[in-house]
């Protein structure tokens, strides 16, 4: 029999021990009330500038696409399919990129490459700097992609293995949070200075990241999982703030009983491969693979790297670059709002209410659009796409935007999960190569109007997959998480059947 009270402590991210006596719960509960949890907090925000980093290299297009066109102070002038091929090339960077992710990850730890993923933004900035010709910002695109995947597949692990439980969640929208704010830096200054020296001024993020991170330890799962038994245990005592080697060795034996159902370290790829097609894991991948793919089908991604040209399209009545700045801005707010009350509303609520108004923000805009296809007059409302772009910035990274990274890390064992975030994120990618590409290429064809209609009704999709298909997670241990996961099997397949 295990003590419940065990289930409502909020500073553990393992399974309680085995009731022994009510004297050995008091003192263990009298330990756990003197831990702190800022460290963690420090080391994750650390850890999620290479995020910053991620945004600058998507805020970069958004912002630059439209001077590069339009030949302003530009040292390489592109057409619109050129300027395409930039977006869609950064994508085929970012799936190469989880493949050396999840393999440093494995082998060198999750902090070594998050450290390294720097190297690809540094050198992708320097190419970008000294381009002369369209040719050179392509490979620099797709190098910036691989730092991106790199970043996209490491980050939740280090996150998920650092935080406690009750923060977990939090922490994990961090990842989306910082692409919003390198996305919304570099479009805020982007117009009151030249590309050159804007170029110049983004290299300096991934060094930022560096000088910070690289202070804070390796996740004490990895140090465990390799044999580093007395670094993990200063890891430990670092991150919980205990003091007692005792008690940190305590948490050690934790970790390794888990480690130890789960984890074989001498699994080959192949061998990781197929136990990541084992039912729970099959159901974790699918899970989030759907939600990934909502994201992208959602046209976030797509809508924000042609937002300068989407407005200029609309003909709103604001400087698109400014419209732009109070966009991105409203999206920080609303990231940040998501990390504040994740761990109170749930997962699931805030992924329902995300999709469902993203579905409807974006069903307006389709109608504007078409509106305007069709020689309709609407200069009377010309602002309404700013407002609705905002207003689908509010509702979109509230939860649609920010979770599925979370659950990443929630999700799948440590053996795996390198191996299932780099899946997630070259489904990712090449979803997101594919809407980039077509983005443009349907919106000439059919109108702008048609992949907003689309955009919207995947939202809708993503909304009744939530309702049927995705368990509750917040609180709870990789155990607890497990045995939903197989409960929602039988679950999902009921449910399925009566909509």
């Amino acid at each position: 029999m295990r003590d419940d009270r065990w289930k409502n402590n909020k500073s553990k991210d393992i399974d309680p021990p085995e009731k022994t006596d009510g004297v050995h719960s008091f003192t263990m509960e009298n330990k756990i009330n003197t831990r702190t949890q800022w460290k963690q907090w420090m080391a994750c925000i650390s850890a999620t500038l290479s995020m910053v980093a991620v945004g600058t290299v998507y805020g970069w297009t958004t912002t630059s696409l439209s001077r590069l066109m339009d030949d302003k102070d530009a040292p390489v002038t592109i057409n619109k399919d050129q300027s395409s091929w930039i977006v869609s090339l950064t994508v085929i960077g970012a799936m190469i990129g989880p493949f050396l992710g999840a393999w440093m990850a494995d082998v060198f730890g999750r902090k070594r490459s998050l450290l390294i993923s720097s190297l690809f933004y540094i050198v992708g900035w320097i190419i970008v700097i000294f381009a002369t010709n369209v040719a050179s910002l392509y490979v620099a695109r797709i190098i910036l992609g691989m730092g991106v995947g790199i970043s996209y597949t490491t980050n939740p692990m280090y996150v998920s293995e650092v935080a406690d439980m009750n923060i977990r969640g939090a922490l994990g929208t961090l990842i989306a949070l910082n692409v919003f704010t390198g996305s919304l830096f570099t479009c805020s200054i982007a117009p009151w200075i030249s590309i050159q020296l804007l170029n110049k001024i983004l290299i300096i993020i991934p060094v930022i990241f560096v000088a910070t991170f690289i202070w804070f330890p390796e996740s004490p799962y990895f140090l465990a999982v390799k044999g580093r038994h007395d670094e993990a245990i200063k890891t430990i005592a670092f991150f919980k703030g205990i003091t007692d080697k005792e008690e940190a060795r305590e948490e050690l034996d934790s970790i390794l009983s888990h480690i130890n159902e789960t984890t074989d370290d001498s699994q080959s790829w192949k061998e990781k491969l197929i136990q990541l097609t084992q039912p729970n894991n099959r159901q974790a991948l699918v899970i989030v693979i759907v939600l990934i793919g909502a994201q992208q089908l959602s046209g976030s991604f797509s809508t924000i790297q042609y937002l300068g040209t989407l407005f200029k399209e609309a003909n709103i009545g604001i400087d698109s670059d400014i419209a732009t700045i109070i966009v991105l801005a409203v999206g920080l707010v609303s990231s940040t709002l998501s990390t504040m009350t994740v761990e109170g509303a749930g997962r699931r609520p805030l992924l329902m209410i995300s999709s469902l108004g993203s579905a409807f923000t974006l069903l307006i805009l389709g109608i504007y659009l078409l509106l305007q296809t069709h020689g309709i007059d609407v200069s009377v409302v010309n602002l309404l796409p700013v407002f609705d772009v905002i207003l689908f910035q509010v509702a979109y990274p509230f939860g649609l935007g920010t979770l599925p990274n979370t659950l990443i890390g929630e999700l799948f064992p440590s053996n795996v999960k390198g191996i299932a975030g780099a899946t997630v994120t070259i489904s990712d990618g090449i979803l997101g190569f594919a809407v980039s590409k077509l983005y443009q290429v349907i919106g000439d064809a059919l109108g702008t109007h048609s992949v907003y209609f689309f955009f919207s009704g995947s939202c809708v999709l993503a909304f009744v997959f939530v309702l049927i298909c995705i368990p509750e997670t917040k609180r709870r241990t990789f155990n607890e998480i497990q045995d939903l996961l197989k409960n929602n099997r039988l679950q999902c397949g009921r449910r399925r059947s009566t909509v």
